[in-house]
């Protein structure tokens, strides 16, 4: 592949270099979604054999894997078979649907401080790639590269990243923003006069490294709706995003959205392993392989759904315990203190990040 005639200059620093996250919000995810059923296409393909539904994208908090979602974007990239749909679906992002980094990116002080939020927190930002920045004779590189499972998908994982970051950075400052240039590993597309339109600047293709490089100086910029008790709310809630993790496994991921998706009851082993085209005893005996049970993924599933509710509208504790799958309050305030450390009447209505304390693992 031919190599970028214009090689970036090393940087003076390098920061915040990660891989893709554990689990990561399905953000990418959704505009796929989408775009299959704009085009009649049946969503149900997209999912077969991952535990996950169309209808799970739309649960706040929903995090999947990055196997499960670069399965998803490989299945709707054969079914839509359009070169440019990373570019197309990056210039149709809103800020609107990323959730509670929505609120941090807007409520910054600066655009520097948004993009660094980005950064700070990539499993909610639905980063699919690994991604770092370099700094560096007054400019900032947004660099990315593939993963191990998505190499061959990393074309449109780049284009819908990098077209969507532009995107967004020019929603927050309410101004054309347009960075220095863009580099390209993928061969130049048929339509690259596109790319120059949408990025406002110099695309390059055949490159050695996916950058995306702006003017240092541009981080200075004042946002239009800088608010500091939003921004902290927001670093408040991502936090907690981060510290909520789960299970870290595909099969268990799998199987505590199907436990979510079935409370207040109680699904049962048998309709848990059929869903996943398992028979109970094998759905069991793999769980068992990876330190997991049907038991303790249903107490994850009912934690999860407690602290949601008790982060919104204010509900009382029967509500919470019978929507959660408890027989009663009391069983309901035996498992939180369990969760937290602390009864539910102390943290009910607390910010976020009260909610999101640990306690230490161990039955009552």
């Amino acid at each position: 592949m031919k190599q970028s005639s214009d090689a970036p200059a090393p940087p003076e620093s390098t920061h915040g270099s990660r891989a893709a996250s554990t689990r990561i919000a399905p953000v990418y995810l959704i505009p796929l979604l989408a775009a299959l059923q704009q085009d009649g296409f049946d969503s149900d393909r997209l999912f077969h054999g991952l535990g996950l539904t169309a209808g799970d994208l739309a649960v706040p908090g929903l995090t999947v894997s990055p196997d499960e979602a670069n399965t998803v974007v490989r299945r709707a990239l054969r079914l839509l078979d359009a070169p440019d749909l990373g570019l197309s679906l990056g210039i149709q992002t809103r800020i609107t649907e990323r959730g509670a980094m929505a609120l941090g990116l807007l409520a910054a002080a600066t655009l520097g401080d948004a993009i660094a939020l980005a950064l700070r927190f990539p499993q909610s930002a639905g980063y699919l790639l690994a991604v770092h920045e370099e700094r560096g004779q007054g400019l900032h590189r947004m660099v990315a590269e593939p993963t191990p499972g998505n190499v061959d998908i990393a074309p449109f994982l780049v284009d819908i990243m990098f077209a969507g970051t532009v995107r967004l950075r020019r929603q927050v400052t309410e101004s054309n923003y347009a960075p220095v240039s863009v580099e390209l590993v993928r061969a130049r597309p048929a339509n690259a006069a596109a790319y120059e339109r949408h990025f406002a600047c110099p695309v390059r293709f055949g490159c050695s490294r996916n950058v995306l490089t702006s003017q240092l100086s541009g981080f200075d910029f004042a946002l239009p709706m800088a608010n500091t008790m939003a921004y902290r709310l927001s670093r408040q809630l991502l936090e907690r995003e981060l510290e909520r993790t789960g299970s870290p496994s595909v099969l268990g991921l799998a199987v505590e959205r199907a436990i979510r998706r079935a409370l207040p009851l109680t699904a049962a082993p048998a309709d848990l392993a059929s869903a996943l085209n398992l028979s109970e005893r094998s759905l069991r005996r793999k769980l068992a392989q990876e330190g997991l049970s049907i038991r303790s993924l249903l107490d994850q599933a009912r934690k999860a759904r407690a602290l949601e509710l008790m982060s919104g509208a204010r509900r009382s504790l029967t509500e919470v315990a019978l929507q959660t799958g408890f027989s009663d309050v009391r069983a309901f305030s035996r498992a939180f203190k369990r969760w937290t450390g602390k009864p539910p009447s102390t943290l009910r209505g607390a910010a976020p990040a009260a909610l999101a304390v640990q306690a230490p693992a161990g039955d009552d």
